[in-house]
């Protein structure tokens, strides 16, 4: 086993003495074949902002009015009345308490009948706005109806006397 090692041994020894005795050559930095260096990219300014799907915004809200309503300068002073739809009211024979409900609902309000005439009844076939009409019932039962838009509330209340109104001339 030795004569098999020390020939191998041998062939091992020049071949790696042939391999390193090849001349070194410096390093030349103007060279082609040398590597490139690439440097860590640094910023100037922030990142880009990320385009998102979502995004919180403000509930929309109503503008409050520039001036106070009533005052002499309002726009709604006088703009004149508001406009209101006309319905047609057909009621036969219900109470006040009923014609109320249906007055109330025609505009999507509340209503209020007072106990001591809710089962007064009525009968009315008309056609008109909310006021209108209640100007209508107010002569018809003689009673006092209140429309207020403001509270969204129609009240039938009874008659407390006479109405005031102004001297005839």
């Amino acid at each position: 086993m030795i004569r098999l090692c020390r020939p191998l041994l041998g062939a091992l020894l020049v071949v790696a003495t042939a391999g390193c005795s090849s001349d070194v050559k410096p390093y030349d930095p103007k060279a082609s074949h040398n590597r490139t260096l690439f440097l860590p990219s640094v910023r100037r300014v922030g990142a880009e902002p990320v385009y998102s799907r979502t995004r919180w915004v403000q509930p929309p809200e109503v503008l409050p009015n520039r001036e106070r309503p009533g005052s002499a300068d309002s726009s709604e002073a006088k703009a004149g009345p508001p406009i209101r739809p006309v319905f047609q009211l057909n009621l036969a024979n219900v109470s006040l308490e009923e014609a109320a409900r249906v007055l109330a609902a025609t505009s999507r309000y509340q209503s209020y009948t007072e106990p001591s005439i809710a089962s007064q009844k009525i009968t009315i076939r008309n056609l008109g706005t909310i006021d209108e009409l209640a100007r209508l019932i107010e002569r018809k039962a003689g009673i006092q109806v209140v429309v207020d838009h403001e509270g969204k509330e129609v009240r039938f209340l009874a008659a407390t006397g006479e109405q005031p109104r102004l001297f005839r001339e």
